[in-house]
């Protein structure tokens, strides 16, 4: 075969492939339906095994989380104000999963295995799907990327996508997050997109709809997927996407509608569970988008996360955009808009470092359309002279060493899924052990569960806050102890007037750090024993709580008759913003009256680090 029909792109994509698989297929034992995931997949068993598409009997679910070990409480169902219970997620992987999973419940029923949506069957099935998917991403990206580049430069790309950047930990241990379906989205929205400029057919657009549909099904955030076709120029057609836009109506029109029929389903499921069209379920007032405050510096260079930081060479792949004007003119607007926008949505989470993964997640499914730029720099590279090349050629070399490596501390626990600092990473760079003191270095550990431990008290200084108490209302009740005729001025509470007085303080006047534990010391008096009530802690932001804890006082045993001091601790969250409000008060949960006076505040700041 003369050597200039040779392809190893093929190959290349091959072997993405089954290295993927390799990953994809380990640790079977445990389901990948976990954290996030439980609530993605949540539909299918809901529908199918269950008989319970809208989740009114949360019993099984809370079961499936605790068989299954899931999560440490049930986050990924949604609470509205009237009592309603809602899939926090879209629907869009589960209907993508959905023949793969209904290809499990035949083998669970055949091989006798539980029915249930979870056992081996299904989580081997779906894993199995999601690797065809992948499979069908990679091939759709080599096409895309053969069409203007050379095959040496797609195989390049298509192994530094692998080799070099986080869709390594996605495309094995991600399997059954949204991800590496959104890689293979992108993929293919990026082959209908060529296809359809090449020849604005209808049938072109509709396939090119469906895929946009399924994207935004996945993830609303996906939207952005739209830049792309929009802004694509095909041919000598007009410079002016609006007007081309027009000259095209009807396709757009069309595209719209079958995108919309798409999502339909989603609208009918929170139609018939809540009985609006429309709903945000992400109504945990702590998390949300923060589009007038964007957290892009530390999105790209923070080392808790930063994208750049655990993912250098998708800063060659950026700079390679300008490089597009020049050997893919087509292919500069849309890409350039489309990095800008998807940007902006995802550093503008609250939560911008997407919880626990290796590097930055949330970007994995744009690398699709990074994988075009970073050709760019390929053929920029070997458009030049030795110099050139020599120098992109280290810093390929130089990337791509630095994320194996780092994905393997990461594998190794030297890297954390979310609590880096820069003082972590430092100390742990270039290391194949992790340090002695590592866990000093991290962020301060937030369980999952809720459940919190007192502070390490060598860790903190303590900081007495008296000054807090005084923002209080005055009690409304002076109360003498008869066994010592002690005045005490608390609230009497009963079952009319079951709340003390809330205290509300800023959590930039807590504390300056990035959280502070604090501790809250209340006098109780309860003239009988068995009375039920709860110390409320709790964050404001909005008017809406989040980061609530509620500690029963039974857990203290308060003797009956006897003014007793309680303490309670709690955690500061991540707090969406400083100017956020801590609020505490006592809850009395019975009728059988009892007096309350406090809290006392005492923060507990960390130390400075040597």
């Amino acid at each position: 075969m003369p050597a200039s029909t040779r392809s190893f792109s093929l190959p290349a994509a091959l072997l993405v492939w089954l290295l993927a698989g390799i990953g994809i297929f380990q640790n079977t034992e445990r389901t990948r339906f976990t954290w996030d995931s439980f609530g993605y997949h949540l539909y299918l068993p809901a529908a199918v095994a269950h008989h319970d598409p809208l989740m009114k009997d949360l019993g099984w679910v809370e079961q499936a989380r605790k068989d299954f070990d899931a999560s440490g409480t049930l986050y990924q169902i949604s609470t509205l104000e009237d009592g309603a219970h809602v899939d926090k997620y879209t629907m869009g992987l589960a209907v993508l999963w959905s023949p793969w999973f209904l290809a499990g419940h035949v083998i669970a029923k055949v091989t006798g295995q539980p029915q249930d949506g979870y056992s081996p069957p299904y989580d081997l099935a779906v894993r199995a799907g999601v690797w065809l998917y992948l499979l069908l991403g990679l091939l759709a990206l080599r096409a895309v990327l053969r069409s203007r580049f050379s095959d040496w430069i797609a195989t390049l790309v298509l192994l530094l996508l692998f080799a070099a950047t986080n869709l390594i930990d996605q495309a094995t241990a991600g399997t059954a997050m949204p991800h590496i379906t959104l890689f293979c989205l992108y993929a293919c929205i990026l082959w209908a997109t060529l296809r359809w400029t090449e020849e604005r057919r209808s049938g072109r657009a509709l396939v090119l709809a469906v895929l946009m549909g399924l994207a935004m099904l996945v993830r609303p955030s996906e939207g952005v997927c739209v830049l792309l076709p929009f802004l694509w120029r095909g041919g000598n057609e007009l410079p002016n996407p609006f007007k081309r836009a027009w000259q095209l109506r009807r396709q757009w029109i069309a595209i719209i509608a079958v995108m919309f029929l798409i999502g339909l389903p989603q609208f009918i499921y929170w139609k018939a569970a809540t009985g609006h069209w429309f709903l945000d379920t992400y109504n945990n007032a702590g998390e949300g988008f923060d589009f007038l405050g964007p957290h892009t510096w530390p999105f790209l260079f923070s080392f808790r996360k930063g994208w750049y930081i655990y993912t250098p060479l998708m800063l060659l792949a950026t700079a390679g955009i300008f490089l597009l004007r020049r050997s893919w003119r087509e292919a500069f607007q849309p890409v350039l808009a489309f990095f800008l926008l998807n940007l902006f949505v995802l550093s503008s989470w609250t939560n911008w470092w997407y919880a626990d993964s290796f590097g930055s997640r949330a970007m994995v499914g744009s690398y699709a359309v990074m994988a075009l730029p970073l050709a760019a720099v390929l053929q920029w590279a070997a458009g030049g002279g030795r110099m050139r090349k020599w120098m992109i050629g280290v810093l390929l070399a130089a990337c791509t060493a630095l994320n194996l490596f780092q994905y393997w501390q990461f594998k190794h626990g030297i890297i954390h899924s979310s609590r880096m600092t820069w003082a972590a990473y430092k100390a742990g760079f270039g290391k194949t052990t992790a340090p002695a003191n590592l866990e000093d270095l991290l962020l301060v550990y937030r369980s999952y569960s809720g459940e919190q431990i007192r502070p390490d008290s060598s860790k903190y200084d303590r900081v007495p806050m008296p000054e807090l108490s005084a923002l209080l209302p005055a009690p409304d009740t002076v109360f003498r102890d008869t066994s010592t005729g002690t005045l005490h001025h608390a609230y009497r509470l009963d079952g009319q007037h079951p709340f003390t007085q809330a205290m509300h303080v800023p959590f930039n006047e807590l504390t300056t750090h990035d959280h502070a534990w604090i501790e809250l010391e209340w006098q109780v008096f309860m003239p009988g024993s068995g009375t039920k009530g709860s110390f409320v802690t709790t964050f404001e932001h909005g008017g809406k709580n989040y980061a609530y804890m509620a500690e029963d006082i039974e857990k203290h045993h308060v003797p009956p008759g006897h003014w007793t001091t309680v303490y309670t601790w709690y955690l500061t969250p991540e707090v969406r913003n400083r100017k956020d409000l801590f609020v505490t008060y006592f809850w009395l949960r019975d009728t059988v009256p009892m007096y309350v006076s406090g809290p006392t505040i005492t923060t507990y700041q960390p130390k400075k680090r040597d």
